[in-house]
């Protein structure tokens, strides 16, 4: 059941079918029957069946083959985990995965093993991390800001005025919010305080040719490599971010450096990193030493490469049984299924999430844990191919999660436009709301989830199907016609009841030959953000500046991933 079909079921109003695949695509990526049913391991199209790992040994062909690749792992990951894998919910929970746990006190992360018939653990949302592993926010301009934790007992920050003054972050005692949307700061006695605020020149876009006939906007990472470092202070529940000379960052009011996503239910959304196999003992096979941001170190991207961490693996007792599916890295996002009106056409899993203490609406505190029968909203497929070190980095999101911001695609009548349209019954946006979108109305502090009060934000997909499309929906027409055509084929052969049919994906990105991403060679859709997981951080119109999956990486060695470095190794 799909689009429409899905809200006539649910007795919903249809006016709201942005977020639908639509079915009409002209050329672009279709992905042929004979493929489909050779991605299932018993060559046929079954109800939730077994589906293989796409081969990530074999070269991919641009673009196409990156966005089959993408699809074949889905399936995979999703699949019901055989036999062979140890039992489990899911392929991605079976003993072939290990769940990556939190950072400890040390800033070490530790491999889980999954055990089938057990609960898996989720966590609080893991924020946005910039360059140095720190919470960014980003500014107007596009510029990634990184927010340093605040020690105990660290004296606030102060703030440079407009004369050069500098005065203590304490004399802030009220903000505004202007027509222009900027904030005005003002002191005790209501008086307007003008504090300097940091200049920073507009992020200029470059181009990337993705094809012989047109070329797409993207915004270059190399602006986000070296972010700025600032301070934050919190005033009537509002941040103000200051850099080191105190001056104040012009950042979208609303935006947090560490946010909570809540549907519009209340339901907090909770998040799981899980690695395979090969990702787990090629860290191990490094030993304990954190790595170092500029190791050698590379990701295995061909057969040799990965049968020395079969041996590996085989030495400590563990049999790796999809060898060729290379190192995998997935981030996923979840929420309470009785929270949702049709949880039967949900990915589901049981898992132990911390609860928390709501009786004060604008500081909920830690009270304990809980199992619940979670349902999947998103999902980031990430892993080294043939020749691509630097991972292959595809996301995936159930059709009813928020609306598209306007888009465009080529149909078989022609180019077209499919307009925002709000209404409708979303999780993450209230029909027919008008925004402001994607501002972040909670944060994590490490102790608490505050906000005034505590609640949901509407949340629209504003890079609808990963790209940017440089304030004109036909200029990216073409990439999204690809992911579009790629969706469409796969879902109709899916067998009608499989609940897989009901997550789409938003494209997938890479660099030109495998090469260190630059801030230029990012392509595919290099825009991607995941409504339920780059919320905070994807802008709220196409052409907006946001951050991509690269905007953090500049490597293509292994800490182009954030967890692996810091990973401590299996026994």
């Amino acid at each position: 059941m799909r689009g429409a079909a899905l809200l006539a079921a649910l007795g919903v109003a249809q006016t709201a079918a942005a977020q639908a695949v639509p079915t009409d695509a002209a050329g672009g990526c279709p992905i042929s029957p004979a493929t489909v049913a050779s991605f299932f391991d018993s060559g046929t199209v079954t109800l939730n069946g077994v589906v293989k790992p796409a081969d990530s040994t074999v070269a991919l062909a641009p673009n196409c083959g990156f966005f089959q690749w993408t699809e074949q792992m889905f399936l995979w990951l999703t699949s019901p985990a055989p036999a062979t894998y140890g039992g489990g919910s899911h392929v991605m929970f079976s003993p072939q995965f290990y769940t990556v746990s939190p950072e400890d006190s040390s800033g070490r992360r530790n491999f889980i093993p999954n055990s089938p018939g057990r609960p898996i653990n989720m966590f609080l949302r893991a924020m946005e991390l910039g360059p140095h592993g720190l919470p960014i926010v980003m500014a107007r301009t596009g510029q990634i800001v990184e927010v340093p934790h605040e020690m105990p007992g660290q004296k606030p920050p102060s703030i440079r005025l407009g004369n050069g003054k500098l005065i203590p972050g304490t004399q802030v005692q009220n903000v505004r919010k202007t027509e222009q949307g900027t904030l005005e700061l003002l002191d005790a006695h209501g008086k307007l305080l003008a504090p300097k605020v940091l200049k920073l020149a507009p992020i200029v876009r470059q181009r990337a040719l993705l094809s012989a006939d047109r070329p797409v906007p993207v915004v270059p990472v190399k602006a986000f490599t070296s972010a700025i470092q600032a301070r934050k202070l919190v005033v009537k529940g509002i941040p103000i971010f200051i850099d080191p000379a105190g001056n104040v960052i012009d950042v979208e009011p609303g935006q947090a450096d560490s946010g909570v996503l809540i549907s519009q239910n209340g339901s907090l959304i909770y998040y799981i990193i899980a690695v395979n196999d090969v990702f787990a003992f090629h860290r191990t096979m490094q030993g304990a030493a954190v790595i170092p941001g500029n190791t050698n170190i590379a990701f295995p991207t061909s057969m040799a490469d990965v049968n020395a961490v079969v041996s590996f693996a085989a030495s400590k007792g563990h049999t790796i049984q999809d060898p060729k599916a290379l190192a995998i890295e997935t981030k996923s996002s979840w929420m309470d299924a009785s929270k949702v009106p049709n949880p039967n056409d949900y990915i589901q899993v049981e898992a132990v999430v911390p609860t928390f203490d709501k009786s004060n609406p604008n500081n909920w505190v830690p009270n304990g844990q809980t199992t619940l029968k979670l349902v999947m909203l998103g999902l980031h497929v990430v892993g080294s191919t043939s020749g691509h070190g630097e991972m292959v980095w595809g996301t995936f999101e159930h059709e009813g999660n928020a609306p598209n911001a306007t888009y465009a695609y080529n149909s078989t009548s022609g180019m077209k436009t499919v307009t925002q349209d709000t209404a409708g019954n979303w999780l993450f946006m209230p029909s027919g709301s008008s925004g402001p979108f994607n501002a972040t109305n909670n944060s994590w502090t490490g102790t608490a989830i505050t906000g005034t009060p505590v609640g949901p934000s509407p949340v629209l997909r504003a890079k609808p199907w990963g790209s940017n499309d440089g304030g004109n929906p036909a200029n990216a027409a073409g990439l999204n016609t690809q992911v579009i055509s790629a969706n469409a084929s796969v879902i109709s052969q899916l067998n009608a009841a499989d609940v897989r049919r009901q997550y789409f994906q938003l494209g997938t990105t890479w660099t030109i030959f495998g090469a260190p991403p630059n801030g230029g060679n990012e392509v595919g859709t290099n825009h991607l953000a995941n409504a339920t997981m780059e919320t905070f951080v994807q802008g709220t119109t196409p052409s907006a500046p946001s951050a991509n999956c690269f905007s953090c990486h500049t490597t293509n060695k292994v800490p182009v991933s954030h967890v692996y470095p810091r990973l401590t190794p299996l026994p």
